[in-house]
């Protein structure tokens, strides 16, 4: 065996051990199948928040939404971090039960949520704001008579 070799020696042990034999390739498919899942999970939550906001929401609920993600992660570094777990396999299946978790809570708030029709709400603002519109001028034009008779 030589020392350069692509099979080492692990120093204080005394053994030489063989390097992993699964290739590094197998990551492609699970690295691409977790970035589809991202883009689909986003792009869905966006789209739903942006549909049921009213108009003068949509970059609130978008940034409440980023905001939701963020927090995510933090809470992913904190678990990781944090955790006294030293087996990976145990650290996938607690996330994995936390989000089964979620996803419970989830599907308890999505059975008494009432969709929202996107065009019912913006015809509603309109009818509104032309009544204020209508309120402003009515208001305008007394003011205009008041003005004239003195």
């Amino acid at each position: 065996m030589r020392w350069w070799s692509i099979e080492s020696f692990v120093e204080g042990a005394g053994h030489y051990f063989t390097p992993n034999t699964v290739h590094m390739a197998w990551q492609i498919p699970q690295y691409f199948l977790l970035a589809c899942a991202e883009v689909l999970f986003s792009v869905t939550g966006l789209e739903f928040s942006y549909s049921q906001a009213p108009s003068n929401m949509k970059s609130v609920l978008q940034a409440g939404w980023l905001l939701t993600v963020a927090v995510g992660n933090i809470i992913v570094l904190i678990v990781a971090g944090g955790s006294a777990i030293q087996e990976q396999w145990a650290e996938y299946v607690l996330f994995a039960a936390l989000l089964l978790v979620v996803c419970i809570i989830f599907a308890i708030m999505a059975s008494f949520y009432t969709y929202i029709d996107p065009n019912e709400i913006e015809a509603q603002f309109r009818k509104e704001e032309k009544e204020e519109d209508k309120k402003d001028q009515d208001s305008n034009e007394k003011e205009a008579e008041t003005d004239s008779h003195l």
